[in-house]
């Protein structure tokens, strides 16, 4: 992982597909790790959930009690593979419309009570990777921030970033 230079916690934001995720959840750090997959795409029930997941605090050792997901889920974005994902190149989501909805699981546990407040998730980049003239997967690249309710408590995600590859291994259209 390439860390940021400034914010040394996260991984610094690239486009290169490198599958690293990270961001701020309130003071603790939220990040990808190396026992989950990073990301995942999965079409179904009339919508595209887009979900990150890794682990929130500090990281030394395995220990599913800091496991931690974010879903966001598109309705009606519905790709046929995962080179219809391109089509997010350059949007930005209001993360407190109602055409969204943003899910956290901590511990495999969905958060029950959670409202966005503000907030955005932006796919700054989507682009085809090529091996040997072979499509392999899309990397998405962008930044995400929001504010919320969670358990009736105010807490913020900031300085969100990601940079994934979702090629046939990982991205799900049932």
């Amino acid at each position: 992982m390439i860390y940021d230079e400034e914010l040394t916690d996260l991984p610094a934001y690239t486009e290169w597909g490198y599958n690293t995720f990270g961001a701020y959840y309130d003071r603790e750090v939220f990040i990808s790790n190396e026992s989950a997959v990073p990301a995942k795409a999965i079409v179904t029930d009339g919508s595209m959930s887009f979900v990150l997941n890794g682990h929130k605090g500090a990281y030394y050792y395995y220990d599913e009690s800091n496991q931690m997901s974010l879903t966001l889920r598109l309705p009606g974005f519905l790709p046929d593979n995962y080179t219809g994902l391109i089509a997010l190149n350059d949007t930005i989501i209001d993360l407190a419309s109602p055409d969204c909805q943003v899910i956290i699981e901590i511990a495999g546990t969905p958060v029950e009570s959670f409202s966005i407040i503000s907030g955005g998730f932006q796919f700054k980049r989507a682009q085809h990777l090529f091996v040997d003239k072979m499509q392999v997967e899309v990397i998405l690249s962008g930044y995400f921030e929001f504010r919320a309710l969670i358990n009736g408590q105010p807490v913020t995600i900031t300085d969100g970033r990601f940079d994934v590859g979702i090629g046939p291994d990982n991205f799900y259209n049932y």
